[in-house]
């Protein structure tokens, strides 16, 4: 059997005899592989779609929370202990404290004094740093020794990422503009080249009262444990030492507006907007209300009243203020009248405001009276010579002070040699019954604290731990080291939201690939069934 074929002039659209067609079941199927298509390629959109749903959803809410939590788990863990330096450069010498500082992460630093052989890694040196105002070039050979000691006590691997703070107080603020530079610039410069410490202009600086207040005020709160979520009670500080006064305490429940400057927001917190962590501070400092200076003020009114009768000295005790020679008489009660007079400024004018403190300054109208107060330095010392350290009463307290002054001094001389007097020396024992007259009245009559109704409490220590402002000044700075965590935590953030796009991606490209590859599957099958067949075999497949 032979094939041929024959070749015919016809147009394509011309029906011809040989072929035969389309019933109506093929052309059902040939249309419907299109529709098909149509119907994959609605469903691959809408699984694309979901896809991307899905990628975002998780970079904006539960990836989030998962990268924080691995974080977290990194910053929190036992080995990623940080360290931190700082120097309190006072007027009588600058010390040095070593920290822990243990991030967490959306909260408060874990911080802790550096403990060696069970003892606090502290160290002092003499003078203080206001002393080198006419030698400015000698201030950082007098700080190295410090700088080396605090070397000593933390990993090598860590000197790199350890911050240096070094804040100077009231001795260096009484110093002439051009020599406070001096010094200040002469540490900058020259601390970098002798210690591995990492050093920074901006934390080698003067602080002002005002914030040595708040920072104090921070210590007692952190110590106490009233930082904690659940404890909303803060309390207050009262910080006097020789030449001026402190006081600082929290005003964020205060009902009334208050416009009279000293008021600080503060955020411990290592995020900014984070409500937890932040509180409304009052802060300030009273120059001239130290004890020291509060006993100028009283020799001064004794001379210039020409009254030689001290009632604040012990009887028997005779001294000379300038030329002018006055004589101990014990008599207290005379002695607190005469202080309580000096508190306030006379030539001011009376506090328009309900609330004022040393009787011209306008205070907030809190009633430190129901405030959880703790008095430090010169209360402490005080208080703790007539046996009333701690919890404060008034009447008590009193009557130990009364007691004392009206014995004669030669007694009293007698007696510290027996060493009744542990605590105190001999000049310090002449000074006793002003000193107690003088921080009685500041308390009552500056700061309007009653005498039988308050909270009061006079301390050295709090949970066996002295009070030290630089703890507090760690810990608001530590959230620079914070930052530093949440530049990290970004990065993780930011890492997995490349990933997360990049998975997107792949996604896409194998959804695509797969939709060619049909569409493509589809186009040869739609072909296929619409190719014209005939009823018989081809011409030229004929013998």
């Amino acid at each position: 059997m032979r094939w041929r074929y024959t070749i015919r002039d016809q147009s394509p659209f011309e029906e011809s005899s040989n072929c035969h067609r389309l019933t109506s079941s093929e052309t059902a199927n040939t249309f419907r592989w299109p529709m098909r298509t149509y119907n994959v390629y609605g469903f691959l959109l809408t699984c694309t779609c979901l896809l991307l749903i899905l990628t975002i959803i998780p970079m904006s809410g539960g990836s989030s929370e998962r990268v924080q939590r691995s974080v977290r788990s990194v910053v929190e863990t036992k080995n990623n202990i940080k360290y931190g330096v700082i120097c309190d450069a006072g007027s009588s010498g600058t010390r040095l404290f070593v920290y822990t500082l243990k991030p967490l992460s959306g909260g408060l630093t874990n911080i802790d004094t550096l403990i060696h052989e069970s003892e606090p890694v502290v160290k002092k040196v003499t003078p203080g740093l206001s002393s080198f105002g006419d030698k400015p070039e000698q201030v950082v050979e007098y700080l190295t020794p410090l700088l080396r000691f605090a070397e000593e006590h933390i990993p090598y691997e860590q000197l790199g990422e350890t911050d240096l703070l070094i804040f100077a107080t009231a001795g260096m603020r009484l110093l002439p503009e051009a020599q406070k530079d001096a010094i200040i610039k002469n540490l900058q410069n020259g601390l970098k080249s002798v210690t591995a410490l990492r050093v920074s202009d901006s934390n080698i600086r003067i602080i002002d009262g005002a914030w040595e207040g708040i920072y104090s005020w921070i210590a007692v709160n952190y110590i106490l444990g009233r930082f904690d979520k659940e404890n909303d009670s803060k309390v207050g500080m009262i910080d006097m030492g020789g030449a001026s006064v402190q006081i600082a305490f929290e005003i964020a429940n205060e009902k009334e507006s208050y416009n009279g400057g000293n008021v600080y927001e503060i955020n411990l917190g290592s995020i900014e907007t984070n409500e937890d962590y932040k509180y409304k501070i009052y802060s300030t400092t009273f120059l001239g209300y130290g004890a020291n200076e509060g006993l100028k003020k009283y020799e001064n009114s004794l001379v210039k009243s020409g009254n030689s009768n001290d009632s604040c000295s012990p009887r028997g005790l005779n001294r000379l203020i300038g030329e002018f020679t006055v004589n101990g008489t014990g008599e207290w009660d005379v002695c607190l009248a005469q202080v309580s007079s000096l508190i306030g400024d006379k030539a001011q004018p009376s506090c328009p405001n309900p609330t004022c403190f040393l009787r011209n300054v306008i205070a907030p109208s809190v009633n430190l009276s129901t405030v959880q107060l703790y008095g430090f330095s010169e209360y402490w010392y005080t208080t703790s010579n007539f046996g009333s350290g701690g919890e404060y009463h008034y009447q008590k307290f009193t009557d130990e002070v009364r007691k004392y002054c009206q014995k004669d001094w030669n007694d009293i001389q007698d007696g510290f040699k027996r060493n009744e007097f542990p605590n105190a020396d001999i000049e310090r024992l002449g000074t006793n019954c002003f000193k107690a007259a003088w921080v009685t009245s500041v308390l009552h009559d500056g700061f309007n604290v009653d005498k039988t109704k308050h909270l009061f409490q006079s301390v050295l220590k709090i949970a066996g731990e002295e009070m030290q402002w630089a703890l507090g000044a760690m810990l608001y700075h530590s959230k620079d080291l914070k930052f530093n965590l949440l530049e990290q935590l970004e990065v993780a953030q930011s890492t997995q939201q490349i990933s997360n796009f990049f998975s997107f991606f792949v996604i896409l490209i194998i959804v695509l690939a797969v939709a060619l590859y049909r569409q493509l599957q589809s186009e040869s099958t739609y072909k296929k069934y619409n190719f014209l067949r005939t009823d018989s075999k081809p011409d030229f497949l004929n013998v």
